[in-house]
């Protein structure tokens, strides 16, 4: 008894407790869900905020790279130098000084700047022609003057020319790519960016400063690989990728031929090449933050940020663990307090269950005491627990005396039904004897049919021959007569009259070997079997105008040879009443023999205008016949049927386009296994 409480008590418990962690679960899910919309937007904000931060950063790197160019422009010191440069005898009279010595103070004050400038790595002074005058390379923080041996001349490169054409006070900005030297790429790679400027005096263009800028030190691109919580995309104006945290291989691949897009891997960036200046989006708690950062000369540069989802999931993982933690505590202790609640009120229920089992011990026989008060649907339950024994104390007595009487009337019922059984079994045999009779007198009665049709076909076939003897001994008699009967004569006579007497021996063989009963299958050829069949019914075919068109091959069967002869001549015989019930002048009969495969396939087509399509469903049913006036048994083609499956093929037809097409399909052998 107390193992079944405790089962009671543990499974409504764990229901309770089952239901518990359902509620519990779905108000943690739904208020990580809350959490997790609300550090997105959190992030977004961040996001934001860092674009702008770094957007501003990047228009005060630009203005005080312009200030340093424009202030270079018009240190008297270059402009000094380019004025002695373009005097044939490399002297300045504005100053009394030499090319040389302009030259040797612009190196040091270039080579100052450079050193104060972490983000220069190349100064350059170039005279109108592209020729360079003076070049400073910094490598590894150490300045290096390029020897005028050295120096190239870069007429023909794009930013020379379009610094020739910039209008007077103008800064120029060349678009971001690799720095070459002798028309080769620079290793290790720099980006770059070169900003250029006319020296110009008196109105007149002397020359062009240019500043190669290192875009990675520009640009600050090193703090981007220090945040792990933010991925960052730069890409120029063409969409070509300058900077790619996730895979660097993909930057500057323009200059090696490579169609590395960012709009290819990010196509929600289209619009901020054509109209929009920032973007937005957020996919799959991933969060991005794009902006169009313009740059001098119509150029620009697309900025994109992606906050990882990384922070949220260690966010996550930390607020997950603590909602587990009180999810197991309330779970706790409310199975606890239900374990309590339901041993005190299954104590009724337990009592009930003892009575259940002791009314189960007795079989209902007898009444017993049944006292529960709780004043709630148990004691309900308990009151109408008496009524149910008492009730079934009475039914036991009232089923008992029925079973007495039902057991009296059932043995009547059986004698009764028993004689029955053996007058009706023995009315059945009789029925049932009755019809193999008929079914044998029409099976015979149609064979008999076949007979006669046979014996009508011998007729005809003799008619002629007989008719030919007659008219031998007719002209015999004639000779003898008139004296003309010599050795000559009555050789020929012997000779047409035994021609006449074997034509009509092969028809009486060919008539036994019609109906000839096959004990045992046997091979032969269709082809023989077809010519045969054709050749007793030809007469009565073309007495009533019906022309037979063959097409046969030598194919060999298995089967009941003059069984199957049989059925051909069903067939033929259908195909001839059909053409002459619907009076068709010109009847044709086709009959074709051909090997598919390894199937033979036997086709007999006329052309009397086809079956019906409410009756050829039912053609090969046993009695059934479309023929009028009792014509027909209806028997013809169910044994046709019964033959064709006997030797393990099978028989169908349809309508074709002039009449019915019956095709027979038996498995063929080999010719030489005859």
């Amino acid at each position: 008894m107390r193992s079944k409480r405790g089962s009671l008590v543990y499974k409504i418990s764990l229901l309770i407790m089952v239901i518990s962690l359902l509620g519990v679960g779905t108000l943690a899910y739904l208020s990580y869900s809350d959490t997790k919309e609300i550090f997105l937007q959190s992030t977004a904000k961040r996001l934001e905020q860092k674009a702008k931060d770094y957007i501003n950063f990047l228009e005060n790197r630009l203005e005080n790279l312009e200030e340093n160019i424009m202030v270079l422009a018009s240190n008297p010191l270059i402009e000094g130098m380019f004025r002695a440069y373009n005097n044939p005898y490399r002297y300045d009279s504005v100053t009394n000084k030499t090319f040389l010595q302009f030259q040797n103070d612009v190196v040091t004050m270039l080579r100052l700047l450079l050193l104060q400038n972490k983000t220069y790595f190349q100064v350059r002074l170039i005279d109108l022609d592209g020729q360079e005058i003076v070049k400073l390379i910094k490598k590894n923080g150490q300045v290096t003057l390029i020897e005028a041996k050295n120096l190239q001349n870069k007429a023909h490169r794009g930013y020379f020319k379009e610094i020739r054409e910039l209008a007077p006070g103008g800064v120029y900005y060349s678009k971001i790519d690799l720095n070459r030297e002798f028309h080769t790429i620079e290793f290790p790679l720099t980006p770059t960016l070169r900003v250029g400027k006319l020296i110009r005096h008196d109105n007149k263009n002397l020359g062009i400063l240019i500043i190669n800028v290192d875009v990675k030190k520009l640009l600050r691109l090193d703090r981007f690989l220090h945040d792990p919580d933010t991925l960052t995309f730069i890409a120029n104006q063409e969409g070509y990728y300058i900077f790619n945290e996730v895979d660097p291989n993909k930057e500057f691949g323009f200059e090696f031929g490579k169609e590395f897009v960012i709009t290819k891997d990010f196509a929600f960036l289209q619009s901020l090449y054509k109209d929009k200046k920032q973007l937005e989006f957020i996919q799959d708690e991933n969060i991005f933050n794009a902006l169009r950062f313009e740059l001098p000369n119509g150029r620009f540069l697309v900025i994109l940020h992606q906050a990882t989802p990384r922070s949220f999931l260690e966010r996550a993982q930390h607020y997950i663990h603590k909602l587990l933690l009180y999810i197991l505590l309330i779970t706790f202790g409310i199975t606890l307090l239900t374990i309590l609640l339901v041993r005190w009120f299954t104590k009724p229920i337990l009592k009930l269950t003892a009575i259940a089992q002791e009314i189960a011990k007795t079989k209902g026989e007898k009444s017993l005491p049944i006292e529960v008060h709780t004043n709630d649907e148990i004691e309900e339950l308990a009151k109408t627990l008496k009524i149910m024994l008492d009730r079934l104390v009475a039914s036991k007595e009232e089923i008992a005396s029925f079973a007495q009487k039902l057991e009296e009337e059932v043995a009547k019922k059986t004698a009764e039904l028993k004689e029955l059984n053996e007058n009706l079994q023995k009315m059945v045999d009789e029925k049932v004897e009755e019809i193999r009779q008929k079914d044998r007198a029409l099976m015979q009665q149609s064979k008999l049919a076949q007979m006669g049709e046979m014996i009508g076909a011998i007729a005809h076939q003799w008619r002629q021959p007989l008719n030919s003897l007659a008219l031998y001994v007719q002209n015999l008699a004639d000779l003898a007569e008139e004296g003309e009967l010599d050795r000559k004569r009555l050789e020929e006579f012997e000779q047409k009259s035994m021609e006449t007497i074997e034509y009509m021996s092969k028809t009486i063989d060919d008539f036994r070997n019609f109906f000839r009963k096959d004990k045992e299958k046997t091979r032969f050829n269709i082809k023989e079997v077809v010519q045969e069949t054709i050749h007793l019914q030809a007469a009565q075919l073309q007495n009533r105008g019906i022309e037979v068109r063959t097409k046969l091959e030598d194919v060999v069967v298995e089967g009941y040879r003059s069984e199957f002869m049989q059925v051909l001549l069903n067939l033929i015989a259908n195909a001839r009443d059909a053409i002459e019930e619907h009076n068709k002048d010109g009847g044709i009969i086709e009959i074709e023999v051909t090997k598919e495969k390894d199937e033979a396939v036997v086709k007999v087509k006329d052309n009397a205008g086809g079956i019906p399509p409410t009756v050829i469903e039912r053609i090969f049913e046993p009695y059934f016949t479309t023929k009028e006036d009792k014509k027909g048994t209806g028997l013809g083609l169910y044994m046709s049927k019964d033959i064709i499956e006997r030797m393990g093929g099978k028989i169908e037809v349809k309508n074709g386009e002039g009449g019915a097409e019956f095709t027979i399909r038996l498995k063929a052998y080999n010719a030489s296994a005859t």
